[in-house]
């Protein structure tokens, strides 16, 4: 029982930080590569300092489980990449909606790594999610026509890609302490993406700019990732999955406070969908 309460805790505040991810996606003037390059270097030396500091070990255990971890870290990176190609392509809330199909891919692909039956509740729980984000997608895809078909084209290859990570995670490297698989998967993107930096743009950046990317790298990446990985080790994925469709909910809401973005009426109603799933998956875990 405690296990799982930590485990709710984490991904609650993990949610938090998350959702923060389609501000800085529109506040900082870089592509969606150069962010996730920049963003990982900086949650580099941020694990480096907390681990150093808490006298925590770094160092994988062989050579088969580095070459996992930095495969991990393929996938997040071209997660993020285009994560955030669907926000700039089109809106935060075409990227953030299209990209919470991942629970449904979760629950679709959790039973082959489990080597279990596929329920049908859980089918039913992620139609309910689907239905939250086409609810609350409508009215963007009546206005913007192409931009959206594009947002959702990336959104839904991030999905897919994220869901995939957080499986072979939780079954194949749930030994490995969340603070030091987190530092290798950063460490491996931002070595990989280096040669796709845009140096002449980032020579540009203001003050402004270098701390909402220190925000990015340390609070939505570092502490984030570190939190979410925490909860796949002491939750379901598929749980995981459907309580993160807060996101979506909380990035409009933050969008709303800090952008003065109202959130128009459907919006507002496929948020309360979504969110009926997560507080039922919640209370499920209690």
């Amino acid at each position: 029982m405690k296990t799982s309460l930590r485990g709710l805790s984490s991904l609650y505040v993990a949610v938090f930080l998350l959702s923060l991810n389609g501000l800085f996606a529109k506040l900082i003037p870089l592509d969606a590569t150069s962010i996730t390059q920049l963003r990982s270097t900086i949650a580099v030396g941020g694990f480096f300092i907390f681990c150093r500091y808490h006298q925590r070990r770094l160092r994988l255990e062989n050579l088969k489980q580095s070459f996992g971890v930095y495969c991990l870290g393929f996938l997040l990176g071209i997660h993020w990449v285009t994560f955030f190609r669907s926000m700039q392509v089109s809106t935060v809330a075409v990227g953030m909606l299209s990209l919470f199909s991942f629970p449904v891919v979760t629950i679709l692909l959790e039973p082959f790594f489990a080597r279990e039956r596929l329920k049908l509740g859980n089918v039913m729980a992620g139609g309910v999610v689907l239905l939250g984000i086409a609810v609350m997608v409508s009215h963007d895809l009546h206005d913007l026509q192409g931009s959206v078909a594009r947002g959702v084209f990336w959104g839904v290859l991030s999905a897919l890609l994220f869901s995939l990570r957080n499986l072979i995670q939780k079954y194949h490297f749930s030994q490995v302490p969340s603070d030091r698989l987190m530092f290798h998967q950063v460490l491996a993107i931002a070595m990989m993406l280096a040669p796709f930096l845009d140096t002449q743009t980032t020579s540009t950046l203001t003050g402004v700019n270098w701390t909402t990317l220190f925000l990015l790298g340390v609070l939505s990446t570092a502490t984030a990732h570190t939190l979410l990985t925490y909860s796949l080790k002491n939750l379901p994925a598929k749980s995981v999955a459907l309580i993160g469709c807060m996101q979506p909910l909380v990035a409009s809401i933050l969008a709303w406070i800090v952008m003065s973005e109202m959130p128009p009426l459907n919006v507002a109603a496929g948020g309360l969908i979504i969110l009926s799933v997560a507080m039922y998956e919640s209370v499920q875990k209690r």
